[in-house]
């Protein structure tokens, strides 16, 4: 596949993911029940908002590197452009991970809905339907990653040279024959 579709595809999985990161930030801000306030709502519109951050961020960053992979490709900037994009790829799914969808949260959100009037449950399961709804994007912005990698790896890998030495075996050419000086020792001719 050529590496303009390929990094093409990856700023098409972070549109995807931001769109989804989106619909998830109005369910946990703008949808949140009016009355009462409660850190866990707080922490997870806080959350949500990193994760925005770091996924613009490394949309940005992909942009960037599609573009370094077009007429005239500028490797090193594709390089340094994809390895910024997947650093903030990486903070995004860390942080989806381990503070958006762990057990104790997910525990929380259902307390939370438990305990309250009847919206609250409601905008509980419709938090978590969200957070269940962001895992497919974030599964394919890592694969699009990974072929982003492969595909760069192949081309700076094409265009690099080699030189291998090879010594097989050792050669030994004997001295040429040369006659005795005239008087030396063993010469027959006197």
């Amino acid at each position: 596949m050529a590496i303009e579709t390929v990094f093409g595809q990856l700023s098409q999985k972070f549109a995807a993911m931001r769109e989804t990161l989106e619909s998830l930030r109005l369910t946990v801000i703008e949808d949140r029940p009016q009355r009462d306030e409660v850190l866990l709502m707080e922490r997870l519109g806080d959350r949500v908002e990193d994760l925005t951050g770091w996924c613009e961020e490394g949309s940005v960053a992909a942009e960037r590197a599609r573009c370094a992979v077009t007429h005239p490709v500028d490797f090193a900037t594709a390089r340094a452009a994809l390895t910024t994009a997947n650093h903030r790829f990486l903070s995004l799914e860390y942080g989806f991970h381990s503070e958006l969808t762990t057990h104790r949260v997910i525990d929380e959100l259902l307390r939370l809905g438990r305990r309250r009037p009847p919206e609250w449950m409601g905008w509980a399961k419709s938090v978590i339907e969200a957070l269940e709804a962001c895992r497919v994007p974030l599964r394919a912005l890592d694969d699009a990653f990974v072929e982003s990698w492969q595909e760069l790896a192949e081309r700076l890998g094409a265009r690099s040279m080699s030189v291998m030495q090879t010594n097989i075996g050792q050669q030994i050419v004997p001295p040429r024959y040369r006659p005795p000086p005239p008087g030396a020792a063993g010469d027959e001719s006197t």
